[in-house]
């Protein structure tokens, strides 16, 4: 295997169940914390009836540098939603405070009791940071890395459309995924990504893991039609519906170009996520690029950038102001492409 392809199977990989942790669909233990160093105590029979978030990590973790603050942000937006989000670590009490005066931790931050928190949910996982999400039945809904898919499942508890049956039988499909992997046989791995598309087409990860074997295999004539037809299985994933259209409109690969197909899909994206999702706006505007409607990518920039904050909101405001400079240099140079 490519490094490519193992970093697209990690990635598929990452974002879910393995086959010794605890399971989806399985009662969440209990949260034996010893000390509290961040907001009020949190056990799980209190959270019954809301959506509990258990995120393990450790202040030497460098990757948890990066999941805390993103923990942060759902913890501000859906904090008065019902969801409780909860950090444990199995460190001292120093450790952990002195950590805290430098990054902040907004949401509840306890000391594991001699591990056992740890112990009752981290079985078999192979490192942190790793979220669990607990439905508001006290079962587990996902488990994986902070940064993959655990907004998405917050959002679907939240908005009442997650679907359980669903999640269980991907959890259990991911899992032959991971045997599959241990054993590098490419043609072994493809079978069971296309029984995860036949039992859960509208799973991206299955998409770009397929397409990513075929160009291992050099069948990259291949990849094209998955493309296509991860925008239909994927029609109702805003996030999906982007790739699609930034990969029709921006890849490498003139030939297999689609302009209009790639307008049509990030306009779906669009609708789908009510027109206020950041990053698809920028894709749309990107997409308008493309095509020459700069008035129109200025314009969906300016938007994106109005609703994004931080580090996002300069960007965009960097490409809303590059668009409208190229629509400027074309009206005043007729030659101009």
């Amino acid at each position: 295997m490519t490094r490519t392809l193992l970093a697209v199977l990690a990635a598929a990989l990452l974002g879910g169940a393995s086959a010794l942790a605890l399971d989806v669909g399985d009662a969440a233990p209990a949260i034996q914390v010893k000390t509290w160093v961040a907001n009020k105590p949190v056990t799980l029979e209190a959270a019954k009836g809301k959506v509990l978030v258990v995120e393990f990590w450790a202040t030497w973790c460098q990757p948890c540098r990066r999941t805390i603050p993103h923990i942060n942000k759902l913890h501000k937006k859906y904090g008065d939603k019902d969801v409780v989000f909860v950090g444990i670590t199995e460190e001292d009490e120093a450790t952990v405070k002195k950590y805290m005066e430098t990054m902040a931790m907004d949401y509840h931050v306890g000391l594991d009791d001699a591990g056992k928190t740890n112990n009752a949910y981290m079985k078999g996982v192979a490192g942190i940071p790793h979220a669990f999400v607990v439905d508001r039945d006290g079962k587990v809904a996902w488990h994986g890395h902070p940064l993959t898919k655990m907004a998405q499942v917050i959002e679907e508890l939240v908005a009442g459309k997650f679907d359980a049956a669903r999640a269980k039988k991907l959890a259990t499909l991911q899992q032959k995924l991971g045997e599959a992997a241990r054993t590098r046989d490419q043609e072994r791995l493809m079978e069971v990504v296309n029984e995860i598309l036949r039992e859960v087409p509208d799973d991206p990860d299955a998409y770009r893991l397929k397409r990513a074997i075929l160009r291992d295999q050099g069948k990259l004539e291949e990849t094209w039609p998955v493309l296509l037809d991860m925008a239909k299985g994927c029609a109702k994933d805003p996030e999906a519906l982007i790739e699609v259209a930034l990969t029709l409109s921006t890849g490498g690969d003139l030939e297999h170009r689609d302009l209009p197909k790639a307008l049509e899909l990030a306009k779906q994206a669009v609708a789908l996520s009510d027109a206020k999702a950041v990053g698809v706006l920028a894709a749309l505007a990107r997409v308008h690029y493309e095509l020459g409607h700069l008035a129109l990518a200025a314009d969906t920039a300016a938007k994106a950038a109005a609703a994004a904050e931080g580090e996002d909101k300069t960007r965009l405001e960097a490409h809303a102001a590059f668009y409208r400079k190229e629509l400027e240099r074309r009206r005043q140079d007729p030659d101009a492409k």
